[in-house]
């Protein structure tokens, strides 16, 4: 199944929160994923006949994650009347916090993110792709190192309808696009694959491994 061409549909909208639509189809076979803020759907289609799934309010996975919620709602309780396990709390948390070497990024590993992205929007073959951006970051270096790869891009692959913009007033996110096309999942597999034990891609998985692995 693997090496079949598989067809798709993909919608997107985030505005604070996150709303799309996937449809995958092979053969005789569709999938229909769909979710908003308040419910999350999944259809199988074959044929003309069509399954609805729901996630249950009642279900495992449900009150698995509402049991830990109310248990560790009522930890942090028991230690905001309890100085000294909250400060032990804090100090954990600060230990086990995963740290980012900001020194990964620079223009010689992005080059070699984005090559990857490249690669996968051409195996991805879309027969079009929509986004409509806005968006700022804290930095504005990155917003300029952003917008560079953004118009590289736009000049490799001729999608007139890609729109991005930078609101210099606040550090914001709003997108909505959508893409559809073929994929073969066993060149998607590999060219990730590919990607992940490269030189390039071990060197920079080693210096993210060093700087979590230091103590202090």
């Amino acid at each position: 199944m693997v090496s079949l061409p598989y067809h798709y549909a993909l919608y997107f909208d985030f505005d604070k929160t996150l709303k799309y639509h996937l449809a995958v189809s092979v053969l005789f076979l569709r999938l229909i994923f769909q979710a908003d803020s308040e419910n999350k759907l999944f259809f199988i289609k074959i044929f003309n006949l069509k399954k609805e799934f729901k996630a249950a309010e009642n279900n495992k996975v449900s009150n698995f994650i509402e049991n830990k919620s109310k248990k560790i709602i009522e930890k942090k309780f028991k230690n905001k009347t309890d100085p000294a396990a909250e400060k032990k709390e804090e100090k954990s948390k600060k230990k086990s916090k995963f740290k980012f070497d900001f020194k990964l990024i620079n223009r010689k590993n992005l080059n070699h993110i984005f090559e990857f992205i490249v690669k996968m929007i051409k195996i991805l073959k879309l027969d079009y792709l929509k986004l409509n951006l806005i968006f700022s970051l804290d930095d504005p270096y990155y917003n300029g190192l952003f917008m560079a790869y953004y118009y590289t891009f736009k000049g490799l692959f001729n999608y007139p309808d890609l729109k991005v913009e930078i609101n210099w007033q606040e550090v914001v996110f709003e997108a909505e696009g959508s893409a559809g096309g073929k994929i073969i999942p066993l060149e998607i597999i590999l060219q990730i694959l590919k990607f992940i034990f490269s030189l390039k891609s071990l060197k920079i998985f080693w210096q993210l491994y060093q700087s979590n692995s230091k103590k202090g």
